[in-house]
């Protein structure tokens, strides 16, 4: 896939995703919003929550190559800061576990 056909993919279930719910009752929810309370759930929302709310994360089902990608697009389009090492394999290794393309977490609706 190109990285153009890739971007674009990743907008058009982005926009379709805010027709998805993925509000929790607010006694259910974490200090991480929906994202899943596993280590390096720290580390990812403070990278991700800092520009867009983490529903965004939870309503993905990426590959960890296509995460990569997609930090680098943040960095180069949207002016997101480098994430450096240790810190940026650990956000991966989250987002491939917890939101890889089975979407093992993806939000139901009315969640």
């Amino acid at each position: 896939m190109t990285r153009y056909a890739f971007l674009l993919s990743f907008f058009l279930i982005l926009l379709a995703g805010f027709g998805v719910s993925v509000a929790q009752e607010a006694d259910e929810e974490s200090e991480y919003g929906v994202l899943v309370d596993e280590p390096g759930v720290d580390l990812t929302y403070a990278y991700c929550a800092a520009c867009h709310s983490e529903k965004l994360v939870a309503q993905q089902g990426l590959t960890r190559e296509h995460w990569d990608e997609l930090l680098e697009w943040m960095v180069e389009e949207q002016g997101m800061s480098e994430i450096e090492e240790p810190d940026r394999t650990i956000v991966l290794d989250y987002l491939a576990t917890h939101y890889n393309t089975d979407r093992p977490n993806f939000p139901e609706p009315g969640q």
